[in-house]
């Protein structure tokens, strides 16, 4: 039994695989391209063997026996795939139901662009909460009966039947209860160790921050925030405390930015090279303290920078620049 098992995984090379095989077969990449663009073959060399795929058993092309057969774009999604790396029923429906809401999320602003004064922005906030919320409002009654009638978990996530719109993404859970939660300084700071930045946030070493950029081509780089910005941020702690107590972090996107900041800022997009300064609070999270957006000298570049830093603020004009500085940075 145990032998026939494994001849039955291994499968024999021939015919094409269908969803209820149990065959753990590979091939190598001679699916790529198009029948107009034929791409070369991708391993099965005696150099290169690797890399390999799950194999399919489509037939070939009748240009090349040696080229395997495309499925069409909109059957690709019923591609043999080996079972260990299938997706469940539920997680399938899932991925079709959040793949069609992706392509109706792309081709709705797209159609209002075309009407729109002002295409590729949001005008106001409320824009980007439409992504979330409204949608097309169903009956209850239709509702219960698509419920009723249609089984397939797919259309049921598409006509969900909790209230949420039709063709709608569910609301992320940081604006799920307050939706303004997204202002704050914690979720800033958050979302700066969830995305991408984790990466380049290192411990601070020295204060003020120092540049490493060429001081005879960009002039003096130092930064210009001064303990008169943080020091009331540091819970009783002076700056050199803080240091070697590894409290203060920072964000340093200076020096990345700044040799590239003129010819970026010529286009129709406009950005500051930035600093941004953290301290850990006891109980682990980052809390910003302060941020330093930066411009080239409009005489030249061995000029230094222009430099502006901007600090917490709760209420008024001054709060509003500090979530502008925030958008800058994220």
């Amino acid at each position: 039994y145990r032998e026939e098992e494994l001849v039955n995984l291994r499968g024999d090379g021939k015919g094409e695989l269908q969803e209820w095989d149990r065959v753990y077969d590979y091939a190598y990449y001679n699916d790529l391209g198009s029948p107009k663009h034929v791409h070369p073959i991708l391993g099965g060399s005696s150099e290169y063997p690797y890399p390999r795929r799950g194999r399919t058993g489509r037939p070939p092309t009748e240009a090349d026996p040696k080229i395997e057969t495309r499925l069409n774009p909109l059957l690709s999604i019923n591609i043999y795939v080996l079972r260990d790396e299938r997706f469940g029923h539920l997680k399938m429906s899932n991925f079709v139901a959040y793949a069609l809401k992706a392509i109706t999320q792309f081709l709705k602003p797209e159609l209002e662009t075309a009407f729109s004064s002002t295409p590729n922005k949001f005008d106001k906030l409320q824009d980007i909460l439409n992504l979330y919320e409204g949608g097309i409002e169903l009956p209850n009654d239709l509702l219960q009966n698509i419920r009723k009638n249609i089984p397939a978990k797919t259309l049921k996530e598409i006509f969900r039947t909790d209230g949420e719109g039709l063709l709608k993404f569910p609301v992320p859970q940081v604006i799920k209860e307050d939706k303004s939660a997204w202002r704050t300084d914690e979720e800033f700071a958050r979302e700066m160790l969830a995305g991408v930045n984790p990466v380049i946030i290192r411990c601070l070493q020295e204060f003020p921050p120092s540049s490493k950029l060429d001081s005879k081509v960009y002039g003096d780089q130092t930064s210009t925030i001064t303990e008169e910005h943080i020091g009331k941020y540091l819970n009783g702690l002076s700056i050199d405390e803080a240091i070697k107590s590894n409290k203060l972090f920072i964000l340093d996107h200076h020096d990345a930015l700044m040799p590239y900041l003129k010819r970026i800022n010529e286009t129709s997009t406009k950005i500051y090279s930035s600093r941004t300064l953290l301290f850990l609070k006891e109980d682990g999270t980052l809390k910003p303290l302060a941020i330093e957006l930066s411009l080239p000298h409009p005489d030249g570049n061995q000029f230094g920078a222009i430099s502006k830093v901007y600090t917490p603020a709760e209420e008024g004009v001054q709060s509003c620049i500090w979530q502008l500085a925030k958008a800058y940075v994220a």
